[in-house]
């Protein structure tokens, strides 16, 4: 199965170059779903799953009876990735001083709040949650006074395991262990498959935490080209796999952080497979997954782990309440060394963090706020893209995300983000510049910008004076 997939990826790939080259112009019809299947040697649905796949991007158009066509390209489409770039090599990270610098403006209450990854309080249940605490500090006093170590709070554990029913390898309540939100998460995953020295693969761009963590661990990073719809390039992955570079892999396969994208559910498999072939463990973070538009879509690659190779790592920052400072882990075969880094570290997490999410899980409160944050924030995030596309020059590229509350926003004409970051700090604007997303300074020409917030007038002026900005720094030829 998984070859099939590493070929309909190659052949999505190569059908997408030839339109962009203009091999094929809009309106010619592509070829034959049967002369593509045996022009490649694959299967007939092969073909056709790509041929589904390029249709819902925008690029094609299938016609009953008729075959498949070229749309014209959509203005907001984004580069893809140059997967060609071999051999993938470890680099050294060194970026905490920039991303410190670039993260203090948002301590700042009187900016505009664009830049850092996280829905506004206005559509997250502040009111529900602190009912919820007063409820604890009353009947629960003692608990929530007291630590809750060795065990974390089972009621909780209990409601976190249900969540893997449908997995081909469901876990239990003993196999979690509660942090201090995803980044413990993911440090105790680190630390337990890796050491000082190592290299770690990761998507390109990735989310410039998952870089200062490597940093601070003395880990070095291989970026692995990331497709802005499909994920982390397999094929890419499983050479970097089978030259044997890499101690571990650091994926966001749902609602990735700055790209938006979720993997296919095929995807997501052939990437497990390949951790197991290669027996290189992956680290989940799926701290964006509840996010995602179509829930149906957002099993995390966790899901098909057979072998206990994928550490999962999750939060409730993001969807609730980045206070509680509550995350999660499970971490398959390696269980017990995440356990033991875990008490020899923070020993233990919040008492009464768990006694209150536990109990907005047994109520179905958590799961119907999910329902409606989703809606919200596929809203605000349309907002946002409308409105950037208009108020920025021509020549803007935008993302499309899938869940999550960012856009991935690239600059015309090569503008260094940086400097966009000091104009519109002086204007009382905070937003993220694209290089910190890789350690090897790519993206600068690329914003992140938060669309978490419900869409006001503030809002719009800001991102209004953005793209005068943008414009500004842009030659007077892609300026108009």
């Amino acid at each position: 199965m998984s070859q099939e997939l590493f070929l309909y990826e190659r052949i999505s790939r190569r059908l997408l170059e030839q339109i962009r080259a203009g091999s094929y112009a809009v309106g010619e019809k592509l070829p034959s779903v049967r002369h593509l299947s045996r022009l490649f040697g694959v299967s007939v649905n092969t073909v056709m799953q790509c041929y589904r796949q390029l249709e819902a991007e925008g690029y094609l158009e299938i016609r009953p009876q008729s075959g498949a066509f070229v749309r014209t390209a959509e203005s907001e489409s984004m580069p893809l990735p140059d997967d060609s770039r071999y051999p993938l090599l470890p680099v050294e990270v060194s970026l905490s001083e920039q991303v410190l610098h670039y993260m203090e403006l948002h301590a700042q209450p009187e900016v505009v709040r664009l830049g850092i990854a996280l829905p506004g309080p206005e559509v997250l249940p502040v009111p529900k949650v602190m009912q919820v605490m007063r409820e604890v500090t009353r009947r629960q006093a003692r608990e929530a006074w007291d630590y809750l170590h060795p065990n974390a709070h089972s009621p909780l554990t209990h409601q976190l395991a249900r969540r893997s029913l449908t997995y081909e390898a469901p876990f239990a309540a003993e196999d979690i262990i509660v942090t201090n939100g995803c980044m413990e998460a993911l440090t105790l995953a680190l630390r337990s498959v890796s050491k000082p020295g190592d290299a770690v693969a990761v998507e390109s761009p990735t989310y410039y935490g998952t870089l200062l963590l490597l940093e601070a661990h003395q880990r070095r990073v291989v970026e692995v080209p990331t497709h802005p719809r499909e994920g982390i390039s397999l094929s890419a992955l499983e050479k970097v796999f089978a030259e044997g570079r890499v101690s571990a892999c650091m994926v966001a396969p749902n609602a990735q952080n700055p790209l938006g994208f979720t993997m296919s559910p095929e995807r997501k498999q052939a990437l497990v497979a390949l951790s197991a072939r290669y027996q290189v463990p992956l680290i989940e973070n799926d701290i964006w997954g509840d996010t995602v538009h179509h829930s149906e879509q957002a099993l995390p690659a966790k899901a098909w782990d057979r072998q206990g190779l994928v550490i999962y790592c999750n939060s409730f920052s993001k969807t609730l309440m980045p206070g509680l400072r509550l995350g999660w882990a499970v971490g398959g075969r390696f269980h017990r060394r995440l356990l033991e880094l875990k008490q020899l570290s923070t020993i233990t997490s919040p008492s009464m963090s768990q006694l209150v999410m536990a109990r907005l899980l047994e109520s179905g409160f958590y799961a119907q706020h999910l329902r409606e944050l989703r809606k919200v924030l596929q809203q605000q995030v349309q907002q946002m893209q409308d409105l950037v596309l208009s108020a920025f020059p021509a020549g803007t590229r935008v993302t499309r995300p899938t869940g999550g509350c960012v856009l991935w926003v690239r600059l015309p004409g090569g503008v260094d983000s940086a400097r966009v970051f000091r104009l519109a700090a002086e204007a009382g604007i905070h937003v993220f510049p694209g290089g910190v997303f890789s350690a090897t300074g790519e993206y600068r020409d690329y914003l992140r910008i938060n669309a978490g917030n419900p869409m006001t007038s503030v809002l719009r002026h800001a991102v209004r004076q953005l793209g005068v900005m943008v414009a500004e720094l842009a030659t007077p030829m892609q300026r108009y």
